[in-house]
Parts: structure tokens; C-alpha cells; sequence
């Protein structure tokens, strides 16, 4: 007879599966894929004042406020903060892997209507896979604008007093990182393709007369 997988593969292919995917899907939409910030002490010469930006998958895929936010000597004028919102923005390249890595993690939803144990284990590893590379590629992109913008900006620095002997345009890459929501959704992606591929190589059970 067909096989019968046990209760506890069942519950595996639950959380390894399309809850397990849903989960990472919104913390992939709600907490920051990337951040940028810097900050001026008090004494500087130049004043005092801090800069930041946090991009979340929403902002992602509806192309929406980065989260810029700036003061004291970071201040622009209404317009130039509205400009640097806009500069940070994800552009069209890296809205475009960040929708592609949505979608992905949404059809694998669809893999709960998979009844087959071994057949759902290949499709929803095969998701997992192809949406932890697309995580990846989406963060590369995604650094790689904020890099750019972050060195646009240190050329307008270079003169000031408080930057006078720095590199602050080699050094532009240290005000970007990689947000907990990008490392969250690529261990858990990573987590649930291997999860699968063990279900798929494991003894089978007994069949059921």
C-alpha cells in the first residue's frame, strides 16, 4: 500500500512547511533587511547631529518611506530631506528581487495543498532554496544603493573641519549594515530546505496494509 507518513513527520512538514514560510515571510515584510546611520557628538566642530535610514521588505515592494530621518547638523532643508528620502528609496532593480523574493515565499504557501510527504518535501525545498538566494541577491542590491548614496554624500564632506585627514569616502561603507530581518529570513529559508532534504533521504516509514 501507499505510504503513510507518521504524526510527527506531519507536524515537520507543518512548520518546515507553509507556517514556517508565513512566519518568514512577515519578518522578512516587517523588520529591516538594511541600515544606515551616523552620528555627530556633542563638540564637533561641525555640530552636533545623527542620520539613519532602515529599509523594511514593505518598503521593498510597495516602494515606500526607507524611514530617513535626520537631525541637528543632518538637517537639510524640507526639500533636501525629501530628496535624501527619496535617494534611499529602493530603486526599481531592488524592488524588483524584493517583490520576486515575496512571491516565491507566497506560492510556497501553496505546498499545504501537497499531500504527497516526499513530493512536498522537494517542492517546498526547492522554494526555500530558490527564496534564500533571492534574500541574498535582494541585500546585495539593496547595500550596494545605500553604499552608493552613503559615498555620494561623504564628497560633500571632505572639506568640513571634523573631516579633515579621513577617508570618509573610502569609510562610507561603515555607516550601512545588514538588518536582523535579512539574517532572520535567510537562517530560517536555510533551516527549511534542510529540514526538507532530511525528510526526503530519511528511512521511509512502514507502509500500512
Amino acid at each position: 500500500m501507499a505510504e503513510e507518513p507518521s504524526d510527527e513527520v506531519k507536524r515537520v512538514q507543518v512548520y518546515a512547511g507553509p507556517a514556517g514560510l508565513l512566519l518568514l515571510l512577515l519578518l522578512f515584510l516587517v523588520l529591516p533587511v538594511a541600515t544606515a546611520s551616523c552620528s555627530a557628538p556633542a563638540g564637533n566642530p561641525d555640530g552636533a547631529g545623527s542620520v539613519s535610514v532602515s529599509v523594511t521588505g514593505v518598503d521593498l515592494v510597495v516602494g515606500g518611506d526607507p524611514g530617513y530621518q535626520s537631525s541637528g547638523a543632518f538637517e537639510l532643508s524640507p526639500g533636501g530631506n525629501a530628496g535624501m528620502a527619496d535617494e534611499v528609496s529602493p530603486r526599481p532593480a531592488v524592488r524588483g528581487f524584493g517583490i520576486a523574493t515575496v512571491a516565491i515565499m507566497g506560492l510556497g504557501l501553496l505546498t499545504a495543498l501537497i499531500r504527497v510527504r516526499r513530493l512536498r518535501a522537494v517542492v517546498t525545498a526547492v522554494v526555500a532554496s530558490v527564496a534564500a538566494v533571492l534574500v541574498v541577491i535582494t541585500e546585495f542590491t539593496l547595500v550596494g544603493q545605500l553604499v552608493s548614496v552613503a559615498e555620494d554624500t561623504a564628497r560633500f564632506l571632505i572639506y568640513l573641519p571634523s573631516t579633515r585627514g579621513i577617508d570618509v569616502v573610502g569609510r562610507a561603507d561603515e555607516v550601512v549594515s545588514t538588518g536582523w530581518g535579512f539574517w532572520l529570513t535567510l537562517a530560517g529559508l536555510m533551516l527549511v530546505a534542510g529540514i526538507n532534504l532530511f525528510l526526503l533521504v530519511r528511512p521511509r516509514s512502514r507502509s500500512r496494509s
